[in-house]
C-alpha cells in the first residue's frame, strides 16, 4: 500500500559535476564553486506549502553552502511554523563541518544518505575538496554524535542497492578518513530501525517484533559478530517479504 507522505526538493547538484554548492571552490576547478538550483525564496515557498500541507520536506544538499542555506532556511520554517516531530529531512548532506551539523540537530532535522558514494568518490574526492575538507565529507561519525536520526540508502540506480556493501563502507569506509566510520550495530541501524523512523513507518517496520511486517534476510555470518573487516565477505541466502520467501 503505498503512501504520498514526501515532498523533495533539489537544492543544489554534485561533487562529480562540480555543481554541489560550496563555501569555497572546487580545489580542481577553482573558477566555481557549484551553485544553488533555485534562489531561496523559491525553496522556501516550496518547502512551506509542503510543510504546511502536512507532507514531510526531503531536501537534496550536497555542497556545506548548499546545505548550510537549507539549513537556515528550515530554521525560519520551523520558528514560523512550528511543528513537533516533523522529521524534516537533508538527502544526502555530503559535507558538513561540526557546527553545521549541530545546528542541523538543533532543528530535529534527519540525514539520508548513501555509504557506497564513498566507494564511488573516495579516489578523486580529495582532488576535488583539497586535503583539508575531506575530512568533512560523509561526516557519519559526526553525525550520530550528535543525536540525529541517520537513515541509509543506495541512491538507486545511482549506486548499487547492496546493503552488504554499504553496511561496509559505513563502517570501514574503503579506508577513507576511517575516523567517520560507524559500529557495526549503528550501519545496520541506519539500513532497518532508523531507516523505518524517518518515513514515519517505526510501527510497521525496521526491527523483528510481532506485527511488523516479515522483511528479513538471512545471512551466512552475523554481521554484528564478525571482524568489521570482514562484513564484506557476508552473503546473502534468502529473503523473505512480508513473510514470504522470494525464492518459494
Amino acid at each position: 500500500n503505498s503512501k504520498t507522505r514526501a515532498f523533495k526538493i533539489f537544492a543544489d547538484g554534485t561533487f562529480g559535476s562540480c555543481t554541489a554548492c560550496m563555501s569555497e571552490p572546487y580545489t580542481d576547478k577553482a573558477c566555481t564553486h557549484g551553485y544553488m538550483t533555485l534562489d531561496e525564496d523559491e525553496i522556501y515557498s516550496r518547502m512551506s506549502s509542503a510543510h504546511l500541507a502536512g507532507y514531510q520536506v526531503c531536501i537534496h544538499a550536497v555542497g556545506d553552502q548548499g546545505i548550510a542555506n537549507c539549513v537556515h532556511l528550515f530554521e525560519r520554517l520551523l520558528a514560523e511554523y512550528p511543528k513537533p516531530d516533523h522529521r524534516h529531512r537533508i538527502e544526502h548532506a555530503s559535507i558538513a563541518p561540526k557546527d553545521l551539523i549541530a545546528r542541523i540537530a538543533a532543528l530535529g532535522l534527519q540525514i539520508c544518505t548513501q555509504p557506497l558514494f564513498i566507494r564511488s568518490e573516495k579516489d578523486w574526492l580529495p582532488a576535488r575538496l583539497g586535503t583539508g575538507r575531506t575530512g568533512m565529507a560523509y561526516p557519519l561519525r559526526d553525525f550520530f554524535d550528535a543525536g540525529i536520526q541517520v537513515a541509509g540508502s543506495s541512491d538507486a540506480p545511482i549506486e548499487a542497492a547492496d546493503v552488504v556493501a554499504a553496511m561496509d563502507y559505513a563502517v570501514n569506509r574503503g579506508g577513507f578518513h576511517p575516523e567517520q566510520g560507524l559500529t557495526p550495530e549503528e550501519a545496520l541501524a541506519m539500513f532497518t530501525r532508523n531507516a523505518a523512523f524517518v518515513q514515519f513507518e517505526e510501527a510497521e517496520k525496521g526491527t523483528l517484533e510481532v506485527g511488523k511486517a516479515a522483511d528479513i534476510v538471512m545471512l551466512d555470518q552475523n554481521p554484528l559478530a564478525v571482524p568489521a573487516n570482514r562484513i564484506s565477505d557476508i552473503k546473502i541466502l534468502r529473503t523473505m517479504i512480508s513473510g514470504a520467501f522470494l525464492d518459494a
